[in-house]
């Protein structure tokens, strides 16, 4: 005879496909919070371009201070000597290029933590051979 507590019941069909539902949809969550952050930043940058073409097509020359303001703080948060490259100037033009810059190096590090790595390799007995010579 057989132990009851040795014998497991196998799940079936449906409790099958919910485990491996909640098996993606962990894997995804994980995804989304490390791609989430470099994505919020695009966006962000997307609208601060969006708001200087809005000035541009109006005319407004120099940019509202508002949105000067917070171009400055994105741009200083990405690149500080972009900060720098900002200066004071406040023209629309001006602005759409450097905020093109951040982009750029924003999608640079994006690139950079999204490409596979080689381990770095440690000598084992690099530093044996290097004291006996």
């Amino acid at each position: 005879m057989v132990a009851t507590s040795v014998i497991e019941p196998r799940p079936g069909p449906l409790e099958r496909t919910a485990l491996e539902l909640e098996h993606h949809r962990r894997a995804a969550a994980f995804r989304r919070a490390r791609e989430l952050g470099s994505r919020r930043r695009l966006r962000e940058s997307d609208l601060l371009l969006e708001h200087v073409e809005e000035c541009r097509l109006r005319n407004l020359v120099p940019l509202p201070t508002s949105l000067w303001v917070r171009i400055a703080r994105f741009v200083g948060s990405v690149d500080p000597a972009l900060r720098d490259e900002l200066g004071i100037h406040r023209h629309p033009d001006h602005a759409g290029d450097i905020l093109f810059a951040a982009q750029e190096e924003l999608l640079r590090l994006h690139l950079e933590a999204v490409q596979p790595r080689l381990a770095p390799i440690i000598p084992l007995f690099g530093a044996r051979q290097a004291a006996s010579a």
